[in-house]
């Protein structure tokens, strides 16, 4: 098995048909999908259970507690097998039926790096706007980039970091701590995932949805922060940025990420 490809979801029926039917048409087949539902409330699991025999390899895994994204990803960890990892969001998409294919023709021409860098379109409104990550081939560009979500980076699962759980606000900390992890980077122009912007009730569009635990998260961020040590010079120096500005949203109560 080349890919595991995990998706959490949490209340995404609207979406799920177009995220996974962009996997079960792919042109690659060796691939398993991890299909992690975290107390959805909607018909989620009813629309993924569709998907059974249409995806050859799919797991479907139901959260006993709520995890959201990070717990949801790190349960969708424990039962991948595939040589690389790959997250997908579940109100977003691969962007066409060659993306795996592309991605393995990329990983085996550049020796099987520990990570592949994945540029991707931003979606709304029927606007597509690719965002090309093809320059950003070094762990210091990555690092310091501002597109941190671990749906831009496929990776070889024995380097993949773990997520903070319990807390929306998971991304950058893994995102510092997965660069410190890795040593060989490739990248593609190719667009994989489309990144759907329509969602209006996705957290990061709509922190008013969970403003408590939005807060309560700015603080587990920070603290995450203060305890993640990493050697690269590169990651040291994101991570004093990110710090420093964790620090200063909570002294002013700006409830927000980044």
């Amino acid at each position: 098995m080349i890919f595991s490809i995990i998706i959490p979801n949490y209340n995404n029926a609207t979406w799920l048909h177009k995220c996974l039917g962009s996997i079960a048409t792919q042109k690659f087949d060796s691939h398993e999908v991890i299909f992690i539902d975290d107390q959805s409330t909607d018909n989620s699991l009813a629309i993924a259970r569709e998907y059974i025999g249409k995806i050859k390899h799919l797991t479907i895994c139901e959260c006993q507690r709520k995890a959201y994204n990070g717990g949801a990803r790190n349960k969708g960890l424990a039962f991948a097998s595939g040589d690389y990892v790959l997250f997908l969001d579940s109100d977003d998409s691969l962007a066409d039926d060659m993306c795996l294919a592309e991605i393995y023709r990329v990983i085996e021409e550049n020796n099987r790096p520990d990570l592949v860098r994945l540029s991707y379109y931003w979606c709304k409104d029927g606007e597509e706007i690719l965002n090309d990550c093809s320059a950003q081939d070094s762990v210091e560009k990555i690092v310091h980039n501002e597109s941190v979500a671990c749906w831009t980076k496929c990776i070889k699962r024995s380097k993949v970091v773990p997520f903070p759980e319990n807390t929306l606000m998971e991304d950058i900390t893994q995102h510092i701590a997965q660069l410190d992890n890795v040593e060989t980077v490739a990248t593609m122009a190719k667009g994989i995932v489309k990144w759907n912007r329509n969602n209006y009730n996705s957290c990061s569009t709509n922190t008013d949805l969970q403003n408590g635990k939005w807060r309560s998260s700015l603080y587990r961020y920070y603290a995450d922060l203060l305890d993640l040590q990493v050697e690269k010079p590169e990651c040291q120096a994101e991570l004093q940025k990110r710090r420093a500005k964790a620090l200063f949203n909570i002294e002013n109560k700006i409830y927000e990420q980044g």
